[in-house]
């Protein structure tokens, strides 16, 4: 199962932690998996080149793990911005998760 956090902070999305896999089907053929990785690597990808708020990354292929958290210092037009491209991340990937329940796990985590 891959279980997807979501962070908040505030009322806004300040990043999100990925970890696990799918097991939909065999390694490069998991539909399910592709699905969740495109969306979580353009997530990560879009904040950094469209948005411009470079976000902090850990990552770990072999464990199917993937960070990734806006930086602190960030000012409000970014932090408005980004937080777009991590709601429609997080969208899509209920969609994911409304169509593989056995699957994808989406959940949100509170931070202070």
């Amino acid at each position: 199962m891959i279980r997807v956090a979501f962070f908040r902070k505030g009322g806004r999305i300040i990043g999100f932690e990925s970890e696990g896999h799918a097991g939909y089907a065999e390694s490069g053929s998991d539909i399910v998996c592709a699905a969740v990785s495109a969306l979580l690597i353009t997530c990560a990808n879009g904040l950094e080149s469209i948005v411009c708020a470079k976000p902090v990354i850990r990552q770990d292929d072999d464990a199917g793990y993937l960070k990734a958290e806006l930086p602190e210092d960030l000012d409000e037009a970014h932090l408005r911005d980004a937080g777009l491209v991590l709601a429609v991340t997080e969208q899509g990937l209920q969609g994911i998760a409304g169509q593989y329940p056995g699957y994808v796990r989406v959940s949100t985590k509170n931070r202070r």
